[in-house]
Order: structure tokens, then C-alpha cells, then sequence
């Protein structure tokens, strides 16, 4: 007769702490090697964590009351940060992505990060590198192919999805009398992570070619598209142009985007040009003359109100304040 399945303990601590050594030590040992530093008030600075972990994955609801400057060495799990209140803004090389409350930003794995936080409240998932790396076998990518290929998610729709299963993640390990989990449950929840990080965030599964079934755009015609609009984000480009480019009719396009990408071919296009502007916001200087309206008109938004409404709500902040950085 076959003995009782081991349940797999799931731990929880809770911390509040003044003590930054104490705290920069705690984060070490959950996460990665990493220098921190108060920016400002050091007499400000509050810690507090509700933290619970089984097997590789750990889910956290962390509040920092300080703008913290941090360095990190590479983090060799994935780690996703969703912000409920403050500022965030991460560092991984040439990227550079911020994130305001209700915004999520995944850490790039096996690059040193630089993060700048300020007054926040962020839940945080970290499992295991190699549940992505099985999910992305099935798509016909070899693990060690894999890549994610941007931090922020490529729709508010694939956003808040993400945060929704955050919310089922911190339910299934820190609720209620959660003390310890079946292994067939943690699995399923680890992979329930994964399956939400490869779905939300830019990564090689979304362009790897496949045999599509009937009906079916490949993405490999995805990929044409997306070159395209890659090349001629400065040019004033129309929906026939990116469907022709792409070997599809329009609405194929757009079945294909939305399938695939959960994204518009037009919003693809348009978080296009704002990243670009971004990085020709950041790399401006105002005293050379260099104006939010050139950079804005530059990619193609010629209308200033609606590409600052558009920024603010991708960066979370108004494209002035990133000029006069």
C-alpha cells in the first residue's frame, strides 16, 4: 500500500526593521548579493515584510519607507516586482524601465540590475529559472535559447493578469493556516507563475516558428511585423503597410497580435516609439535645446497631449521630468 504523499512546509516570516545592515542582510539571503542606500533622510527609513516560501517559490509583500538606491548581483531565478504604491525604476545595461503603482516590471535573469525605489509597496513572485525553461520546451525553444526580451508586460490587459495571479499565488502560500502543500499543488503553482511571466512579458516563445494549425496566424508573420514596425517607428507607417509587410490581410494581422501577443498591432507600434522616445528623452539635454515635443514629433506622436498621457501611463511620469533628469 502506497504510504501518505510528504507535504512540501511552507514557511512565512514577517519583519519590520529601522535597521538598514539588518535589512540589506535579509534580502541578501532571500534574493541576491546587493548594496543598498538611503537616498535622503536615513532617520526615515522603515522596513517591513510578510514573506512566504515552499520549495523555489517565494512570494513577498514588501514596504520600504525611504527612496532606496540598490546594485544587485545576477539574480539566477525569475523575479517579477508588482507595485502597489510609489516609484520603481530598474537598470539592466542600455535597459531602463520605470514603473508607477499598479505596474509590474520583471527582472532580466544573469544581469547585474540597478534599482532605485522611492516610498514603495511592491508584492514580489521569485521561482526557479527552469520552470520557464520547461514551458518554453513545449513552444519548441531550447531552455538555453530562452530569453525575456524586455522588463515591463507587453499590455495593461497581460498586466493585470499577471497581478491576478499574484493575488492567487499569495492565497495558495500565505493564507489563512497555510503551514505546508501537496508537491502536485506546488508544482502546479509554480508552473501557474511561469505560465503568467511567459504570457505577460516579452520573451522567445512569443516569435518562435510552429506548424499553426488551421485558422492560425505563425508567428513567424508576427515577426515580420514586428521588424517592421522596429525599422519604421519614425515613419508614418498604416495598418495595410504593417499587414503587408507581414505577408497577412489586416484582420489576420490583428488576430495574430491579439493572439499571440495580447496587444494590438497598433499598440505593438506605439510602445514601440515610446520606448524609443524614452531612451531620447533620457539621453537629451535640455540646455542643447532639445525639447519633449522634438523627441515626441520625432516618433511620430504629433500630439503632445495624448503622448504625454501615453507616457506617463507606460513610465509613470510626465516625459518632462525624464528630459530634466
Amino acid at each position: 500500500m502506497a504510504g501518505k504523499p510528504t507535504f512540501v512546509p511552507i514557511a512565512q516570516a514577517v519583519t519590520e526593521s529601522r535597521d538598514e545592515a539588518e535589512v540589506r542582510e535579509l534580502i541578501s539571503r532571500r534574493y541576491v548579493e546587493h548594496d543598498a542606500r538611503v537616498v535622503g533622510d536615513q532617520g526615515d527609513f522603515l522596513f517591513r515584510s510578510r514573506t512566504a516560501w515552499a520549495g523555489g517559490l517565494t512570494v513577498d509583500h514588501i514596504h520600504y519607507r525611504a527612496r532606496m538606491e540598490m546594485t544587485t548581483v545576477p539574480f539566477e531565478s525569475i523575479v517579477v516586482v508588482s507595485l502597489l504604491e510609489g516609484r520603481f525604476s530598474l537598470t539592466a545595461g542600455r535597459q531602463q524601465s520605470r514603473a508607477g503603482s499598479g505596474g509590474s516590471l520583471l527582472y532580466p535573469p544573469r544581469a547585474e540590475l540597478g534599482v532605485l525605489m522611492d516610498r514603495t509597496t511592491i508584492r514580489v513572485v521569485q521561482f526557479p529559472t527552469d520552470a520557464v525553461g520547461r514551458l518554453a520546451g513545449r513552444f519548441g525553444v531550447d531552455p538555453a535559447d530562452f530569453r525575456f526580451d524586455a522588463m515591463t508586460p507587453v499590455s495593461r490587459t497581460a498586466n493585470q493578469r499577471w497581478t491576478a495571479t499574484v493575488t492567487y499565488l499569495i492565497g495558495m502560500l500565505a493564507g489563512p493556516g497555510s503551514s505546508a502543500i501537496h508537491p502536485l499543488m506546488l508544482g502546479a503553482v509554480t508552473e501557474a507563475a511561469a505560465t503568467a511571466a511567459l504570457t505577460a512579458f516579452p520573451n522567445t516563445t512569443m516569435t518562435v516558428d510552429y506548424l499553426p494549425g488551421s485558422g492560425e496566424v505563425a508567428p513567424a508573420a508576427i515577426r515580420r511585423a514586428i521588424a517592421y514596425m522596429d525599422r519604421h517607428a519614425t515613419d508614418p507607417i498604416t495598418l495595410e503597410d504593417i499587414a503587408a509587410a507581414a505577408g497577412l490581410g489586416v484582420r489576420a494581422l490583428q488576430t495574430g497580435f491579439r493572439r499571440h501577443l495580447d496587444v494590438t498591432p497598433v499598440g505593438y507600434l506605439r510602445r514601440v516609439r515610446l520606448e524609443r522616445a524614452h531612451r531620447d528623452l533620457q539621453a537629451a539635454d535640455p540646455t542643447n535645446g532639445d525639447t519633449v515635443a522634438d523627441i515626441a514629433y520625432r516618433w511620430n506622436f504629433p500630439n503632445l497631449g495624448r503622448f504625454a498621457a501615453y507616457y506617463r501611463t507606460t513610465f509613470g511620469r510626465r516625459p518632462s521630468q525624464t528630459l530634466h533628469t
